[in-house]
């Protein structure tokens, strides 16, 4: 006998094998990891004839199982999202709810293996505390049967698998799951000598940026969330999002990188300072011979044509003369 165990629900199957020890199937058919096989000795029995016979019926009942996982993952969704920036895990539940519920908006639930981080009820809602302010399901969208879960101000620590579930009294039914992956930024600036750059933070989650000169060894703590570090010798500045480093100089080129407070890379800027050279002065003296020089070859010019066309004049005046 086979068994076939689901969360929901258990299937088995009997059939005769030469293969004397059962195996457990665990089909996890709401979360993304993988199917869970327990493994047990396997006995092959050796015929009269000296052959193996290994039972058919028993490897196409594996087979079936293996394309039973697969359409159950085709829930499963995965996407990588930039930190600081918001992004969208895609959630639809009509297609998962009978049409007699869809009707009444039911019970929503967004969460992770571990633990609730949004749930709406009719015009309430939750949100866990380290999601707070950073969640939303847009309610009128929700009832025409949109779930997706809008998360702001992306952090690492949200890099993790979520499932979306609804309910409609005592049942509740899985609709998705999202496994989400955060990574940082780089990025390149190129700014001339006594000009200001701004170096983006993303996230109010920054805490730190560290600067690596090109001719300084180590890294320098130029900036700190509520105070501290260098500053850039008093010339950087700090807004929501953002700092500006003013009146850049050629050694602030060189490597920038935002920290959160885990001291996990937010952003890498690799900057460049290019010199600005001075435009050359030319002498007035210069000046006025180059325009006088231009104005006779000007007149020069203009002798030349008018000399031209008076000889053109004067050859057809005599062409007439003769014809007449």
């Amino acid at each position: 006998m086979f068994e076939i165990m689901k969360r929901d629900r258990t299937f088995s199957s009997t059939g005769t094998s030469t293969i004397g020890q059962p195996i457990l199937l665990v089909l996890n058919e709401h979360t993304t990891q993988a199917v869970t096989v327990y493994p047990v000795e396997l006995q092959e029995e050796e015929e009269e004839g000296g052959t193996k016979e290994l039972n058919m019926g028993f490897v196409r009942l594996l087979l079936q199982c293996l394309v039973h996982v697969s359409a159950s993952y085709s829930s499963n969704y995965y996407m990588v999202a930039d930190v600081g920036n918001e992004t969208v895990l895609h959630c639809n539940w009509t297609s998962r709810v009978g049409t007699a519920q869809r009707s009444r908006s039911p019970h929503l639930w967004w969460g992770t293996p571990e633990k609730s981080v949004y749930e709406l009820k009719g015009n309430d809602h939750f949100e866990a505390p380290d999601y707070k302010g950073r969640v939303e399901v847009e309610l009128e969208s929700f009832k025409a049967g949109d779930c997706s879960l809008l998360l702001r101000d992306v952090r690492f620590s949200d890099a993790r698998l979520y499932e979306s579930y609804v309910s409609e009294g005592k049942g509740r039914r899985f609709i998705r799951s999202v496994e989400l992956s955060v990574k940082d930024h780089k990025y390149r600036e190129t700014v001339a000598a006594g000009k200001s750059l701004q170096l983006k933070l993303h996230t109010t989650q920054a805490a730190t940026v560290v600067f690596v000169g090109n001719e300084v060894a180590g890294a320098v703590v130029v900036w700190q969330r509520g105070g501290g570090g260098s500053g850039q010798g008093g010339r950087l500045s700090e807004g929501e999002k953002e700092l500006t480093l003013s009146d850049v100089k050629l050694e602030d080129s060189g490597t920038y990188k935002v920290l959160d407070p885990q001291g996990q890379v937010v952003s890498t800027v690799d900057v460049t300072v290019e010199e600005v050279l001075p435009k050359q002065s030319v002498p007035e003296s210069t000046v006025d011979q180059r325009y006088m020089e231009d104005a006779r070859d000007a007149q020069s010019s203009a002798f030349r044509a008018s000399g031209a066309s008076l000889i053109t004049g004067s050859l057809l005046l005599f062409s007439l003369h003769l014809l007449f």
